[in-house]
């Protein structure tokens, strides 16, 4: 009879403890729910299956993500490449309106230089001119003082 007791004790313990404490989950409607049962009823070729599928679109969404990535850099080497192309380009276009402006003000001071030479040269020539100008005009002079002189004597 002590046996019959105790196993009716152990019996009711397993049986109380099992329902009080479960570790798989709800049993409702001829299934376990939640928890980590792993019963008859699990498929394990849906895990692989499912598995697989996330692995494909986690490395789907990594391609993409690594596309997009190598779309960004490249699109900045692009911009970097033009931006530089340009810089290039307005110091070529500086240098060359630079050398323009030296080109014209040595033209300039080339055509200043030729004539103030040929006033020097000239210079001469007026002051020559000049004082056979003023000769005559002394000569006149003198004629017409000369004539009212007589003039006036007479």
């Amino acid at each position: 009879m002590m046996k019959t007791i105790i196993v009716s004790i152990t019996t009711a313990v397993l049986t109380v403890g099992c329902v009080a404490f479960p570790d798989d989950g709800s049993y409702r409607q001829g299934g376990y729910y939640g928890g980590n049962y792993g019963g008859y009823d699990r498929d394990r070729r849906y895990d692989r299956d499912h598995d697989r599928d996330r692995w494909e679109r986690e490395r789907a969404y990594r391609l993409q993500q690594a596309r997009l990535e190598q779309q960004r850099r490249q699109q900045q080497v692009d911009r970097d490449r033009q931006h530089q192309r340009d810089w290039q380009q307005r110091e070529r276009q500086q240098h060359l309106d630079r050398q323009r402006r030296e080109r014209e003000q040595q033209r300039l001071q080339q055509i200043q230089r030729q004539t103030w030479e040929q006033r020097q040269q000239q210079k001469p020539n007026f002051d020559n001119n000049k004082r056979k100008w003023e000769q005559q005009n002394q000569r006149r002079d003198d004629k017409k003082r000369d004539q009212r002189r007589e003039h006036d004597r007479d």
